[in-house]
């Protein structure tokens, strides 16, 4: 376990709610050191929530320092926090859904909330749905189950195809609605037992009957939440009293017909049922007691994790509910009868010399055991009252990685500094944790086929495998890279996709070159090869984008192929009739096919100019990419694909039929000789798709392109910014502070120094030196106009760009609208 990245309160002030303590008194908090976060968790998208006390930023101090806050993140830019609620109780639980779209949050007044982003910004959240337990302090809850589950099948590691490396385990969602689809909802349970769910849906959604968990109410200090494979909700729970039982129920959701309840149809009613307890503690272990209870993980748990504290030592032990069985007395039977009855065991104890204060499973495991019916494999992390991560392995309890926080510290009160909240990435990977001053620290983990061991090559790509399926965000596999396995996992990756079904290449195409793009930026001398993954999603997004707009006549209409099927059977088939002109080729198509409004063009021009600047661009710099020492792997591969040059053969054509259309919508550049840009950039990219190799009077050719306009200078690539970028590599960790943005070098700059234009990344226009109205990626240099809220009348093709980009970057970045100062 080693750490990355972390971020600390700026000049570490002293916490606001140290300072209401002392000013006040009758303090509600018990420890003088509890001033940090109370509970905290990672979207499948690696963005951090957590819950603290008063501000992080020192400019935006204010009323809401004596608040409890609820903060979001991107993981790859910790620095860069936004408030989504304050509240004056404290928050006690924090999840998010497994969309990593909507978050729950629950606090000690009763009020359960979810939030989201209806603008996709993480600065802008909007609450969609509420329940409220009234005096009753949440202390678990969990969104329900979708049913979808996709694991890693070890016995298969070795398999080329990726349906038979990874399956799909049949599981069931949590409740179903109309035609079997999985309902939206979530389920909390109070400090007493109280349980209560909401089923979302409509304009307003259902809440269920309140239920006792267990059938008695008790003060419950620790209380946890998982799925079952059929879509029901386990509940464990306990007092922390010694000799109390641990409660162990199970939650079922159902639509109740309205006529056995005798409620009103289309309401859900909440049942509990109790299973077996546990007693954990003899009658003689007065001085232990029990100070935590977490599943093994939250989908299909295989047992449960037990925290035991002594007064100066603690035990994590694991139990399994097992089938055991017992002899039947004689004079209860006639025969030697056996019966069978569940029981918890104890499989595992892990002895620590100091108290454990928290303990952290991994939520989502997705990599199954070596053998047939084993459980499956992953790490878990406990955290002692001396300031000490332990990682464990699940499967023997061996302790595979150690990291103390007190080392890292660096203020006089470093010795009474604990993690007060901690929570693994999605595929476990990467691990943040905060303590008891509101400090992050962002770790790497040890691969979970190798406790202990560096990430290699084959663990990286059968990570990122797994996250190309799934869609899962893969930034905790790139913080454990190394600079020398980038270009090799790039290559492997590329050739285990290539061997796939072409129906499943054509689905994962774009996750791919973002996952290429996200690895390629990792390097500092890789640009090149990054911009030529860039301009691959970026040409064909323009490449679809612009083929969408064609709106043949019925009578040219045919539902047999696309309208743009016509040209590209002509570019492949009628070569030596067309030649190198682009003229000839209109001679040989249906130019009605090809027709678009012209008010719709106008609309899209940015996007041609881009398109027509970019292979401009490429074929300018041809001659000094083949001079190079090392061409393959960079933009100049996008000269030697047909399947691009094609492409955008195509868009040329496409383009010169729409400027007989309205000429206004055609490029414009700044000419030093009458050339005819179109009909130029046709003739050579025909001529290098006869060749081989292009010959001295080609790349003359190219050469005085410069010569004959002038070229716009555009970005060929989108730099990446924050912990996943050339500066992992660098001293570690690395070294943030809440609300101060670092310094980076200015190679990496993408908008330019002060003074000069900043250009949207996505529509690829001027803004201005100081544009208003605009968002920025959390993973790389590009910024983008914010389209709502825009008094500005645009068609349905620019809303249909717009919408492309509107949840993520290019990059796949989180969005967030630039602050006002």
């Amino acid at each position: 376990m080693d750490l990355i990245a972390v971020v600390r309160r700026s000049h570490y002030e002293e916490s606001p709610r140290k300072r209401q303590r002392l000013n006040t008194g009758n303090s509600p908090w018990e420890n003088e050191s509890d001033i940090g976060v109370t509970a905290c968790a990672v979207s499948p998208q690696n963005v951090i929530a957590f819950a603290c006390y008063g501000t992080l930023k020192s400019s935006t101090a204010g009323p809401s320092d004596q608040n409890m806050n609820v903060v979001v993140c991107d993981a790859n830019t910790p620095w860069d926090t936004h408030i989504v609620k304050s509240c004056v109780a404290q928050v006690t639980v924090l999840e998010w859904d497994q969309s990593g779209h909507y978050l729950l949050i629950g606090d000690t007044a009763g009020n359960a909330e979810i939030w989201t982003t209806l603008t996709h910004l993480l600065n802008e959240w909007t609450r969609v749905a509420n329940i409220c337990i009234p005096d009753e302090p949440i202390q678990a809850g969990m969104f329900f189950f979708n049913g979808k589950k996709t694991f890693l099948n070890c016995q298969n590691r070795e398999s080329v195809s990726y349906l038979d490396k990874y399956i799909q385990v049949d599981m069931k969602p949590t409740i179903r609605g109309f035609g079997g689809r999985p309902l939206q909802g979530f389920l909390v349970v109070g400090m007493t037992g109280l349980v209560q769910a909401f089923v979302m849906g409509g304009t307003k959604g259902k809440t269920t009957n309140v239920e006792i968990l267990g059938g008695i109410r008790l003060a419950y200090s620790f209380v946890d939440l998982a799925w079952t494979k059929d879509g029901e909700i386990l509940a464990v729970a306990c007092t922390g009293i010694p000799l109390d039982p641990i409660v162990y129920c199970k939650l079922t959701i159902q639509k109740d017909d309205g006529v056995e309840f005798s409620c009103l149809l289309d309401e859900y009613r909440l049942r509990s049922e109790t299973l077996t307890g546990l007693f954990p503690l003899q009658s003689g272990a007065n001085e232990m007691r029990v100070c935590g209870v977490n599943f093994s993980s939250r989908e299909d748990p295989s047992g449960i994790f037990l925290v035991v504290n002594g007064i100066n030592s603690g035990t994590l032990q694991y139990w399994e509910l097992s089938e055991v069985e017992r002899t039947i007395h004689s004079l209860f039977s006639t025969s030697a009868a056996m019966s069978r009855f569940l029981q918890w065991q104890c499989m595992s104890v892990f002895n620590c010399n100091s108290r454990i204060t928290y303990v952290c499973p991994s939520r989502n495991v997705w990599v199954n055991g070596q053998e047939a019916g084993s459980p499956p494999q992953h790490h878990l992390v406990i955290a002692t009252v001396c300031g000490e991560l332990l990682c464990l392995y699940r499967e023997s309890m061996k302790q595979v990685g150690h990291l103390s926080i007190v080392d890292r510290s660096k203020c006089e009160s470093a010795q009474s500094k604990t993690v007060s909240s901690a929570c693994f990435t999605a595929t476990g990977n990467a691990l943040i944790a905060f303590d008891n001053t509101a400090t992050m620290f962002v770790c790497k983990l040890s691969p979970i086929t190798d406790p202990g061991a560096s990430v290699t090559i084959p663990y990286a790509l059968m990570s990122l495998e797994y996250c190309l399926l799934t869609g899962i965000d893969y930034w905790d596999v790139l913080i454990g890279l190394r600079s020398t396995m980038l270009d090799s996992l790039c290559e492997r990756l590329t050739d285990s996709f290539n061997q796939q079904s072409i129906g499943l290449q054509q689905l994962l195409q774009y996750r791919l070159l973002n996952i290429k793009l996200a690895i390629f930026r990792l390097g500092p001398t890789a640009s090149s090869k990054a911009g030529l993954q860039y301009g691959i999603i970026m040409l064909n997004s323009v490449y679809y984008a612009l083929k969408s707009l064609l709106r043949p006549p019925s009578e040219l209409f045919n539902q047999d192929r696309a309208p743009a099927d016509s040209l590209t059977a002509v570019l492949s088939s009628k070569v030596p009739e067309v030649g190198t002109e682009v003229d000839k080729v209109l001679l040989h198509l249906e130019v009605k096919e090809f027709t678009v409004e012209a008010s719709t063009l106008i609309t899209v021009q940015h996007l041609i100019q881009w398109t027509v600047t970019f292979i401009l661009r490429l074929l300018n710099n041809l001659p000094d990419w083949r001079t190079a020492t090392t061409t393959r792997g960079t933009m100049c591969d996008m000269l030697r694909d047909p399947k691009l040059l094609n492409m955008f053969r195509e868009l040329l054509v496409i383009f010169r039929i729409w400027g007989l259309i309205r000429h206004s919508c055609l490029p414009t550049f700044s000419y030093m000789e009458n050339v005819d840009v179109i009909a130029t950039l046709f003739r050579i990219l025909t001529r290098l798709l006869q060749t081989s190799e292009p010959d001295e009077s080609l790349l003359d050719e190219c050469c005085q392109l410069s010569s004959q306009l002038i070229i716009p200078d555009i970005g060929l690539s989108l730099p990446a910014r924050g912990i996943a970028s050339p500066t992992l590599f660098n001293q570690l960790p690395l070294q943030y502070e809440y609300g101060s943005h670092p310094e980076e070098p200015s190679s990496t700059k993408y908008d330019g120094v002060e003074g000069e234009s900043k250009v949207d990344s996505i529509r690829h226009v001027y803004l201005g030196s100081k544009p208003h109205n605009v968002r920025y990626c959390s993973r790389c240099k590009g910024i983008s106009i914010v389209v709502k809220g825009l008094r500005v009348g645009r068609s349905n093709a620019a809303k249909s760009w717009d919408m492309r980009w509107q949840m993520s970057c290019i990059c796949r970045g989180k969005w967030s609208r630039q602050e006002v100062q």
